[in-house]
């Protein structure tokens, strides 16, 4: 239940900052991407850092519910004030746009630095409150907690753009405001039970190493590097369909209103929600590498169509086409949004059977690092992009046209990774190896 809140404004932020900041604030798109790729950089390195020392940390309170207590009002407050730059300076004067860039750049930051604070902390839980029989189930509801947020938050992210009016500079209406105050206050809440009830297993023992020393081992783990690199660039791509999506409805597929978007909206969710438990049979059946596989193929074939879609869209309709479109990109991110936290966790309990030691916060920690320079670099990309549709045509409808064959190229590397590594672990065979190495 805790990761409702975070991951609600994480999945509203995400969609709407770009274009919010490039559009209603009118902030260069290459400085937006610039803040946007800083903003990765700080959770990676955040995720890295608190993962190592969440591993180590000795309190009365445990190892991780400190970073959560101290992080939620972090997330809360700096979320809230992303939206609401006019509240400090006029964000129509050109003559400002360093000082707003500046103020993006500052509480953007802050967002992912709590986030990351707090969520890998919450994340690295999963093996240290299950074992492997219950870890599926217990992933089960934390994916359909994450589900309902990213939904949720992909509609409010649909919808906060047409919440902005002109009072008398360009702002959010008194609607988005006690809407974004209203999520805001359900992300405390929603985070009351991780701060006060959830325990670990006892017996944990916190290790005593070096960052340094925790990280080789981390990078040394072929499993672990393997599965970066794929999620890698299926970040890449994925980051930049998020951050596209908001301006691609609304000025390449004409879905300017509320009723208008709905059912594009809809359709997304819907599919994510069918899909997941559709992967979770194709798991069972399958096993992990291959289910993902084809959920990325599934991704790359449909995300190159996006300059063909407004064409579409004027024999068929712009909604029925939008709808269409969303139906397989939604079932494809369904299956990354399952695996990313099942992966990590195996990786992490196969690590301690073969060593006896939990680290499992420095497998959730460390792979933010480079996952979040992949998205570093695709924002700075999307930017680029963007601003230069501004430069060639006067506008950056071009831009969001065009991003979907800029980025499917990377499903296809992240696929091809894939082929190479085992995320389907044999929790027993380990068992097993342990148990004849303490023997000999």
């Amino acid at each position: 239940m805790g990761r409702f809140g975070p991951s609600f404004l994480m999945t509203m932020i995400t969609m709407t900052v770009f274009y919010v900041y490039g559009t209603s604030f009118q902030l260069n798109w290459f400085l937006n991407g610039i803040s946007l790729a800083a903003s990765y950089i700080i959770i990676g390195l955040t995720h890295w850092f608190t993962g190592y020392y969440s591993d180590t940390l000795v309190s009365r309170w445990g190892r991780r519910r400190p970073f959560v207590i101290i992080g939620t009002p972090g997330i809360v407050i700096s979320a809230f004030m992303l939206f609401v730059p006019n509240w400090f300076l006029d964000t129509a004067n050109p003559a400002l746009e360093l000082v707003l860039f500046t103020y993006y750049l500052i509480f953007l930051c802050l967002f992912k630095f709590f986030y990351a604070f707090v969520m890998t902390a919450h994340q690295a839980w999963l093996p240290e409150i299950t074992d492997e029989a219950e870890r599926p189930l217990v992933s089960g509801f934390m994916n359909t907690f994450n589900f309902a947020a990213d939904s949720a938050g992909g509609i409010m992210g649909f919808m906060l753009p047409l919440l902005f009016v002109e009072l008398p500079i360009r702002q959010l209406s008194e609607t988005g405001l006690n809407l974004l105050l209203t999520f805001c206050v359900i992300t405390l809440l929603f985070m009351l039970p991780s701060m006060l009830v959830i325990r670990a297993k006892p017996g944990i023992i916190p290790i005593v190493r070096s960052l340094r020393d925790e990280t080789r081992v981390a990078v040394k783990n072929r499993t672990f590097v393997g599965w970066t690199l794929a999620v890698g660039f299926l970040s890449f791509t994925l980051i930049a369909i998020n951050q596209s999506l908001v301006g691609f409805l609304q000025q390449v597929m004409f879905l300017d209103s509320i009723e208008a978007l709905a059912p594009a909206a809809l359709a997304m969710l819907g599919s994510t929600i069918v899909f997941f438990y559709l992967w979770l049979t194709g798991i069972r059946r399958l096993g992990k590498r291959k289910s993902l596989i084809i959920g990325l193929l599934l991704l790359a074939v449909f995300t190159p169509i996006t300059p063909i879609l407004r064409p579409l869209g004027s024999v068929i309709g712009y909604t029925l086409a939008a709808t269409l479109f969303f139906i397989p990109i939604g079932a494809g991110m369904a299956i990354y949004y399952l695996m990313s936290y099942v992966v990590p966790a195996d990786i992490a309990q196969v690590d301690e059977i073969l060593t006896g030691e939990s680290r499992s916060g420095i497998y959730t920690g460390f792979i933010g690092v480079p996952l979040n320079m992949f998205q570093a670099a695709s924002s700075l990309v999307l930017g680029g992009v963007m601003e230069l549709s501004v430069i060639l045509t006067g506008s950056e409808l071009a831009g969001l046209m065009w991003w979907g064959p800029v980025f499917a190229p990377f499903l296809l590397i992240a696929a091809f990774i894939l082929r190479y590594i085992d995320i389907d672990p044999d929790f027993e065979a380990f068992k097993l190896e342990r148990k004849e190495g303490s023997q000999t």
